[in-house]
């Protein structure tokens, strides 16, 4: 699962980074770098100081035995909630790198759908990670601005080695806002 677990997070917070607004941006079967050439030109976050906040919302974990699923609860329970904070550069904005939009980090990855209209995101991504086995797939939707975003995703996990059940699903909340210019200090 640990493996995994970056994929994940960096899915929604990707999908922020590429804009909002009036732009629209639609693909199908779409790799990583065509869905971030895609977005290039739609309305970009602006620079600054930037708070970002990730709320695990739900894991199940079936076939997991129940000494296993409470201590993973109890993880969950203090990880429940995550709050970062981190300067977003012009650079950043202008380029953002391919990581943000899940490659490289995992690989195998693909948009199934990718739909980004009047500030709302409906997009499906699909990842068969190399070396990891199994597939992952997260859903995310919500809305985009230049200045603040809110994103639900909900996230399978299916056929990776040794887990108990053969899959996973999780959902989580990822909000984020301007919070005024940079101060050179990143928290969380």
């Amino acid at each position: 699962m640990s493996r995994l677990t970056p994929l994940m997070l960096l899915c929604p917070l990707a999908l922020a980074a590429c804009g909002g607004g009036g732009s629209t941006v639609k693909g199908e079967n779409a790799s990583i770098d065509e869905v971030a050439k895609a977005t290039k030109d739609a309305v970009k976050m602006q620079p600054g100081q930037w708070q970002t906040q990730v709320k695990f919302l739900s894991v199940d974990m079936p076939g997991l035995p129940k000494a296993q699923a409470d201590m993973m609860a109890q993880q969950m329970g203090k990880a429940a909630e995550t709050t970062v904070e981190t300067c977003v550069t012009p650079e950043m904005v202008d380029k953002p790198p391919s990581e943000m939009f899940g490659g490289k980090a995992g690989g195998g990855c693909v948009y199934d759908k990718y739909e980004l209209a009047d500030g709302k995101l409906n997009a499906v991504m699909t990842c068969k990670p190399q070396g990891a086995g199994g597939e992952v797939k997260a859903t995310t939707t919500g809305t985009i601005g230049s200045t603040a975003y809110e994103l639900t995703s909900d996230t399978a996990m299916s056929g990776a080695p040794g887990m108990p059940g053969g899959k996973m699903t999780m959902k989580t909340q990822v909000t984020g806002k301007r919070v005024g210019e940079c101060t050179g200090q990143a928290k969380g």
